[in-house]
């Protein structure tokens, strides 16, 4: 199915911009969104399934930009305590 969707050019930029910063395209933003929607009343009144909250949990694990990562130095005890006790 198809749908047509008239949006403001300030309404298409911030859609664009939201599917960037997720690293989605804007059809795959706007498909999770319609399925939230039509997945809303199956949830019997907001109490979720273990198995529906796990996946909509991982959903939005996937939707978070990516993490940068430390590297073992960068976290090293030599480099998280500093010498102040020196400098006193």
């Amino acid at each position: 199915m198809t749908v047509k969707i008239p949006l403001t050019p300030e309404e298409e930029t911030k859609l664009q911009a939201q599917a960037k910063v997720e690293g989605v395209s804007v059809d795959a933003l706007l498909r999770r969104a319609v399925l939230q929607i039509i997945a809303a009343p199956e949830t019997g009144g907001g109490q979720l399934s273990i198995e529906q909250w796990e996946k909509e949990f991982e959903e939005w694990l996937d939707g978070l930009p990516p993490l940068a990562t430390l590297s073992d130095d960068a976290i090293s005890r030599e480099n998280i305590y500093t010498r102040e006790d020196e400098w006193r």
